[in-house]
């Protein structure tokens, strides 16, 4: 079956899923379900069909979109009470943009190949504003044969995808993003609260990095845009930020990688959980690091970064 005739559903819409559904929603008719009745409804306000539950939305469709906080909770939708492997045809695919781990995901598939249903991972990085803007990365995991078929729909989420390799490949390389991005936010923290204590406040620190050897993702999408006028609420949390270095260093431990820096990484965000909370946004890891060193760059009570 060609991929404009497939039925298409999408489980889980949260902050990212959400957004992802949306997108692919402006070019194709899609069932959708989350547990939260309140985000599904902003989707069937947009005109997406509701599904009452999981297990109907996968029964009736041939290719399956999951969006969900870790691979624990994929195997739950999958394979738990009612979960929706008992309902999915032969020849049905999942897609798995959950970021999560690609050794859960590979067995995951494996077991689901028993019954003729695919699997295949298509994690995505940019952040919610590019899922909504069609301009974030997809990586995915698949064979070429799946790959083929399921490009055309995932490019109706964003032209920028890019095939990792096999089944669970696709979480690979975002874990290996996400550690990357992840200790980048805490090293960019740490080196301006050294400006700061010493004389160069913040906004004249990231001018000056932005112009030099030291400039990154994080100072140029992150810190500049937001945090430095005291906006720390980029939609992700503190704990996701650590499941996600906690994921990538576990897959280097078993792979037999160093990850010295990733460990450091994981145990500060560690660190910040237990002084903010594993709700709070991840960016107030900013202000754990200002209490460590007396500093002040993110700004304060209202305040301009100085």
């Amino acid at each position: 079956m060609r991929a404009e005739q497939m039925n298409l559903g999408y489980i889980g819409l949260g902050n990212m899923g959400g957004a992802l559904a949306s997108r692919l929603q402006l070019s194709r008719e899609l069932i959708v379900f989350d547990r939260d009745p309140a985000v599904t409804e902003r989707l069937v306000a947009l005109g997406a069909q509701p599904a009452r539950e999981a297990a109907e939305l996968a029964a009736g469709c041939e290719v399956v979109l999951l969006c969900l906080p870790t691979s624990d909770h994929v195997h739950t939708v999958l394979f738990g009470e009612g979960g929706i492997a008992e309902v999915l045809r032969p020849g049905t695919i999942v897609i798995d943009q959950t970021t999560g781990d690609p050794i859960a995901t590979r067995a995951m598939a494996q077991r689901l190949r028993q019954q003729d249903v695919q699997m295949i991972d298509a994690p995505v990085s940019g952040g919610i504003t590019a899922a909504q803007a069609g301009t974030i990365a997809i990586m995915v995991g698949a064979d070429p044969g799946q790959f083929e078929t399921v490009q055309p729909i995932l490019a109706d989420i964003s032209p920028n995808i890019f095939h990792a390799g096999g089944v669970g490949n696709g979480q690979v390389i975002k874990l290996v993003n996400n550690l990357l991005s992840h200790a980048q936010r805490l090293l960019s923290l740490e080196a301006l609260a050294l400006a700061d204590k010493n004389g160069v406040n913040s906004r004249t620190a990231h001018e000056i990095l932005m112009a030099s050897g030291g400039r990154n993702a994080y100072l140029e999408k992150s810190f500049g845009p937001r945090v430095m006028l005291g906006n720390l609420s980029p939609g992700f949390t503190l704990g996701l930020a650590h499941k996600d270095v906690r994921l990538a260093t576990d897959l280097a431990r078993v792979s037999g990688v160093p990850s010295l820096f990733g460990g450091i990484a994981r145990e500060l965000y560690q660190l910040c959980i237990a002084e903010n909370g594993a709700e709070a946004q991840v960016d107030t890891a900013a202000l754990v690091i200002d209490r460590w060193a007396k500093t002040r760059v993110v700004p304060q009570d209202g305040e301009t970064a100085g």
